[in-house]
């Protein structure tokens, strides 16, 4: 049982390093030998944990993935209302990029585009966590001339921009969201008994 957790810990110091460089330097220019001197292990013993570069990358996603859907859902718990639960996704999203975590870095800086032989795997990643965004579209209140699908391209590519623009100590997470909300919102929502057409 102690070598189990010893082995847990270990993989867990070894995916710290990876996301942390990973997020750092990029994808590309991140070897092996970097990630093992970084985790204090030798560069043989990664690849009792992973296969190739590749599967470190895969394992990085899927945590960071995980802690991203986790916050979220913690967030939006508390909410019954579609545009409230909506609102405190993105903030949530938001404020996990501009932290940052090198986790989050990694998903939303390095596209699946970069290792092609885990594309897929990647993007299915990627997928499933906007999946959680998917939902709370559905469940809002929209014309039916709306497209939800662009709605939440434009959401979670706005969402994802943030990270370029944002310098410490301006507008928060919640502050933008809710703009970003409000400036959809007006024309996105459907008509109410007793609005003018």
């Amino acid at each position: 049982m102690n070598q189990a957790i010893r082995a847990n810990n270990r993989n867990d110091v070894l995916l710290d390093s990876a996301a942390e460089l990973f997020s750092a330097r990029g994808y590309q220019a991140s070897t092996m030998r970097d990630i093992a001197r970084k985790c204090g292990m030798l560069p043989g013993s990664i690849y009792y944990h992973y296969a190739n570069k590749d599967a470190l990358l895969v394992a990085v996603y899927a945590e960071g993935v995980r802690r991203l859907t986790e916050r979220v859902e913690e967030a939006v718990a508390a909410h019954s209302d579609p545009w409230e639960r909506l609102e405190r996704m993105l903030a949530t999203h938001i404020e996990m990029i501009i932290e940052p975590t090198a986790y989050a870095s990694v998903i939303i800086r390095i596209l699946p585009d970069a290792a092609p032989a885990v594309a897929r795997e990647l993007t299915d990643l990627r997928n499933r966590y906007e999946l959680i965004l998917r939902n709370l579209l559905t469940a809002l209140p929209l014309a039916d001339d709306v497209d939800r699908k662009l709605l939440r391209l434009l959401l979670i590519g706005a969402a994802n921009h943030v990270q370029v623009w944002h310098r410490p100590g301006g507008e928060s997470p919640e502050t933008i969201a809710g703009e970003l909300l409000r400036m959809v919102g007006h024309r996105a929502a459907a008509p109410q008994d007793g609005d003018q057409p």
